[in-house]
């Protein structure tokens, strides 16, 4: 991936509504529930690890791992 097209306010309005703890699939269906998310965030959603995640800062954390396994840099990350 080359420098994240999805920015920081993307992620916000993704994020809202959030119950934590919540299963990647109960994020993957929220995010497309929501509706006029960025596409790469929902590639970013779909890609995380299949388990749950007990808080913001958990899910933000496996997503700043996807970032980094597709090779961004943290400067360039979005959260």
């Amino acid at each position: 991936m080359q420098k994240p097209h999805a920015g920081k306010t993307d992620y916000e309005n993704a994020f809202r509504g959030f119950h934590f703890p919540m299963s990647r699939a109960a994020i993957v269906n929220a995010g497309r529930d929501k509706g006029g998310l960025d596409r790469e965030v929902a590639i970013v959603f779909n890609a995380l690890p299949n388990r749950k995640y007990t808080s913001l800062d958990d899910l933000k954390e496996a997503i700043r791992t996807v970032y980094r396994a597709s090779g961004v840099v943290d400067t360039d990350m979005p959260i």
